[in-house]
């Protein structure tokens, strides 16, 4: 007995490729994934910083200039006139006692030598007016009383009197006033002329202004 297929002849050669395509999948390796090539590496050479190289100073080799005096600048507006306005006061200064007692000072002042006595090439003063009292310094002293920085002080400064009426051979003699009390004060005069020479002690008094001499001591030939 014969029998036929039902299929058609093409479906089988059909299946039979699509086996065939199996078989040779499966003995087949797979193939590895590609690859990317890399680049061959560079060879990078550090940049140091720069040192910094000391570089020798060079030694001077002239003496500077001596510094020249420079003027004075004012720091306020009347500043110049300040100075100026001191320059030509007609008093000098020639001592300063403070005293122990009070809250006072007693300041000497006496006229200040002419400016046209002296000149750049001799330069002598008219008087020495650094003290005064004397024939040869200045001839008068000026007493004033100066208050100090004090919730006590009489705020105004006083005039106290002069000395002397005329002018002797003894000239005040600046490092000597002391306050003997709050209202006394002792100072001493000396002077000369060749082999004589005199020495006084002065008391004043800053209430009333009266001058008194305590003691006189004269010097002939170097003998009292």
């Amino acid at each position: 007995m014969i029998v036929k297929d039902s299929y058609p002849f093409w479906t089988r050669y059909l299946a039979l490729g699509v086996i065939g395509l199996g078989l040779i999948g499966c003995g087949r390796t797979p193939d590895a994934a590609p690859t990317r090539a890399l680049p061959p590496p560079q060879s990078i050479t550090p940049t140091l910083p720069a040192t910094a190289t000391a570089t020798a100073t060079a030694q001077p080799t002239e003496t500077p200039p001596d510094p020249t005096a420079t003027a004075v600048t004012p720091v306020e507006g009347n500043a110049l006139n300040l100075i100026q306005s001191f320059l030509d006061a007609p008093f000098r200064v020639v001592a300063v006692a403070k005293s122990s007692h009070a809250p006072y000072s007693l300041i000497i002042t006496t006229e200040r030598a002419a400016a046209e006595c002296g000149s750049p090439e001799s330069p002598q003063r008219c008087t020495a007016d650094d003290t005064c009292g004397s024939l040869y310094t200045s001839p008068t002293c000026y007493f004033f009383v100066e208050p100090s920085f004090d919730a006590t002080a009489d705020p105004q400064t006083r005039y106290v009197a002069r000395w002397p009426d005329e002018p002797t051979l003894a000239g005040l003699t600046p490092d000597s006033i002391q306050f003997i009390d709050a209202r006394t004060v002792e100072f001493q005069a000396a002077g000369g002329d060749g082999a004589y020479s005199v020495q006084e002690v002065w008391w004043l008094d800053l209430v009333t202004g009266a001058l008194a001499m305590q003691s006189r001591v004269e010097q002939v030939g170097g003998a009292p």
